[in-house]
Order: structure tokens, then C-alpha cells, then sequence
């Protein structure tokens, strides 16, 4: 009977949160040109929902402006498709229905993506290449390393090697983000910080920290690092707070559902609709705050609070998370779901590892998290050269070969 209430209230939490995605008006690029273009002529896609009543007004004054117009999800969304010259001219006009405005505003977010990340005093660069974050785990039951890097001595070993292979960030965590029992944050603390401490002064890359509890936040940003990960998708205020505080850069991920709990039947009405709307909505929430948005990143959370299907469905349409105006976190490492796809052990995931990170960065990743440093920034500089212009690929190749060149 117990049961019975919780998934009656779950449910009931689903009902009212797709209520209110239906009641807010958002827009966002969902089709874009390939490569994406930096002229006008482009033509794009652009999803406007929450529109009520006033659907077929605007989709009247789109089809008068030249652009083609569908409706979607019962006549409440409508798309508009056209070259960026039009809809954006339709977007500013003075006379425009009401939710015209949005699609300016998103196609602008879209086509101009932030070209740097603030991270404690640093200022990281976004335009050559996606950054690489290696994954450190100061933890003795890691589903991949098995707590291989748990001591002292054989993480500062391994932080040391990711460099040398090229890893643009260290990520620090210490708890396995697998189901069950929540570990204290006194213990979290003791593995993280010393460990954090000495990385900072050692490395030349800055250190990340992967926690979801803010004392624990707030203690690693003292020890020395610059970024926090948030995998409960700011469940709780006060880790924006902190990163605020700090100077910290705050990694905001979606999740259905707490850390360290499994969801055995997620569900969703739209699962690209409901994850994007979260990420909108918290980004703002982080904002109020006091984190402006060069310290922001969204992570759409692979496996958390997902079935296979939704990841795959988040991983055909991960460019579409780039309109948020944030730089997109791409962490499918070794992820379930590639587990449950491909029917193998967490060991033998790397082809599949490598498959979705290419599709992510060739769909506009801006960091991408790995176990496997030196493989996935070969696949990363790869799918770089067959999606960028010539002249960029080539700089990008320059770049990768003196990279190879020093660490040989």
C-alpha cells in the first residue's frame, strides 16, 4: 500500500511538472544547417511551445513572413522553418504576435555559443576544440576502476598520466555515483580534499570536484577547485551559492530523481522537451543566485533517471541543447545505457564510448568527461576534421600532432 502512495505521488509530480512545462513559452532550434552556418542563409528550425490560444495567430504571421509552419503537440507548439535572415527578422519585428520574440532570442542563442568558461580566476577556452575532463575516482567501489585510484599515492599518479595525455580538466570525486546508501559528507570531505589540495599546486590543468552535497562543494573549492559537478541538478540552492561564493564554475545536470536512488520505470511526456525546460529552469534558478552565466554548464544527465531508449533519444538530438546558451557537458562515459545496448561488461565499452562521444561533439559538445583520456581526445580531434572547415580541421591536427610530439 505504501508503494501504491509513492507512485501515486510520483505520478502526480509528473502531472504538475508537464503542466507547467505546458504553461511556460519556450523556443528553441531544433533543426539546424550541417555544418552550422555563420551566414544568414542557413535554414533552421524553431520549436515554440507554451503558446496557448495564441498558436494559430503566430502560425498565421509566420506563413505571411515567408517561413513554413507546422504545428506541434496538439496545436499548443508550433515550428517555424526558414533561412536565420527571415526568422529573425520576423522575431524583431514591432508588430509581431506575441512568442515572435522568442524566436529571435533563441536563434541567437543558438548560432552564437559562449566562446569561453570563467572557472576559479581561470578563463578556459571554447572555441579550438571541446575540453577533455579526465575522471578521477577517490573512490574504493568505482563500477570502472574498482577503486584502482582510491590512495593517495596511485591518484596523484593517475591525475598525473590524464595530463600527459592530454586532459584539459581533473574531475575529483569521492562517491560512486552507483545505487545505495548515500555516503556522509565528513567522508566525502576526507577523500576529496586533501587529494584536491594537492593536485591544485601540482597540476598545470585546474581540478574539478564531483559532488552533489554543498559542504562538500565548499570545502573542495577552498582546497582548489574550480569547478563543482552537480549531479542532483541543483537540487539544493545553496550549491549555486557556493560556486557564487567561490568563483567556482557550476556544472548543472539533469536528473529524474535523487542521486544514489534507483529509478526502475522513468517516464516522461517528451523526454528532449522535459530535460531541456529542467536544465532552462535551473540555469535561471542558479542565476538568481548570483552565478552569472560564464560560470554556468548543462549536462542533459545520460543514465540518470533514463531508460536506454531516452538516452539514445538524448544523444540523437544533443545539439538542440546548445540554444540553452550554456556550454554542454557530454558525460556518457561507459554509461549504462551503452552497457545495455551493446549487452557488455563496463570494460569492454570504449567502441561504444567512442561512437556516442564522436556523435556528441560533432553535435556541438563542449566538454567531454572520459575514463580514457588519450583515446577520446584522438576521437574528438578526428570528428573535429570531418565536421569543421578545412582550415580549422588543420590547426586542430597542427595542435594534436605537437601535443603527441611533447608527451613523446
Amino acid at each position: 500500500m505504501a508503494g501504491d502512495g509513492v507512485q501515486r505521488g510520483t505520478e502526480s509530480a509528473r502531472n504538475e511538472y508537464g503542466a507547467h512545462l505546458a504553461r511556460q513559452l519556450r523556443a528553441r532550434v531544433i533543426a539546424w544547417p550541417t555544418p552550422p552556418l555563420d551566414s544568414d542563409d542557413g535554414v533552421y528550425a524553431i520549436k515554440i511551445a507554451g503558446l496557448g490560444d495564441a498558436a494559430a495567430a503566430l502560425g498565421v504571421s509566420g506563413r505571411q513572413a515567408g517561413l513554413w509552419v507546422t504545428a506541434d503537440r496538439g496545436g499548443d507548439a508550433v515550428v517555424l522553418s526558414g533561412p536565420a535572415a527571415t526568422l529573425l527578422a520576423f522575431g524583431e519585428h514591432p508588430a509581431a504576435p506575441p512568442g515572435a520574440a522568442a524566436v529571435a532570442r533563441a536563434l541567437d542563442r543558438f548560432r552564437m555559443p559562449r566562446r569561453t568558461l570563467e572557472a576559479g580566476g581561470r578563463v578556459l577556452n571554447l572555441l579550438g576544440r571541446p575540453l577533455i575532463v579526465g575522471i578521477l575516482n577517490a573512490t574504493p567501489d568505482s563500477f570502472y576502476d574498482q577503486g584502482r585510484y582510491f590512495s593517495h599515492t596511485a591518484a596523484l599518479a593517475r591525475a598525473d598520466e590524464m595530463v600527459a595525455e592530454g586532459a584539459d580538466v581533473i574531475e575529483v570525486g569521492g562517491e560512486s555515483a552507483r545505487p545505495g546508501a548515500p555516503i556522509g559528507q565528513d567522508e566525502e570531505i576526507k577523500r576529496v580534499t586533501p587529494l584536491i589540495e594537492a593536485l591544485a599546486v601540482r597540476l598545470s590543468v585546474p581540478v574539478a570536484v564531483d559532488t552533489y552535497k554543498a559542504a562538500v562543494a565548499r570545502r573542495a573549492a577552498a582546497a582548489g577547485a574550480v569547478m563543482i559537478n552537480d549531479i542532483s541538478g541543483l537540487a539544493d540552492v545553496r550549491m549555486a551559492e557556493v560556486a557564487a561564493e567561490t568563483g567556482a564554475a557550476l556544472v548543472v545536470m539533469h536528473i529524474q530523481g535523487r542521486p544514489k536512488e534507483r529509478q526502475l520505470d522513468p517516464r516522461y511526456g517528451s523526454v528532449i522537451d522535459e530535460v531541456y525546460a529542467f536544465l532552462e529552469d535551473r540555469t535561471e534558478l542558479a542565476r538568481r543566485a548570483g552565478l552569472p552565466a560564464v560560470r554556468l554548464i548543462v549536462d542533459p544527465g545520460f543514465s540518470f533517471g533514463k531508460t536506454p531508449a531516452h538516452d539514445l533519444e538524448v544523444l540523437r538530438r544533443f545539439g538542440e541543447f546548445r540554444g540553452l546558451g550554456y556550454p554542454v557537458y557530454l558525460a556518457t562515459s561507459r554509461k549504462n545505457y551503452i552497457r545495455d545496448v551493446l549487452g557488455l561488461p563496463f570494460e569492454e565499452l570504449l567502441e561504444g564510448t567512442a561512437a556516442a562521444v564522436a556523435y556528441g561533439v560533432a553535435q556541438g559538445a563542449h566538454l567531454v568527461r572520459t575514463h580514457d583520456v588519450s583515446f577520446m581526445r584522438r576521437v574528438v580531434a578526428m570528428t573535429q576534421m570531418i565536421t569543421r572547415p578545412l582550415a580549422a580541421a588543420g590547426a586542430d591536427s597542427e595542435a594534436l600532432d605537437a601535443g603527441d610530439a611533447r608527451r613523446g
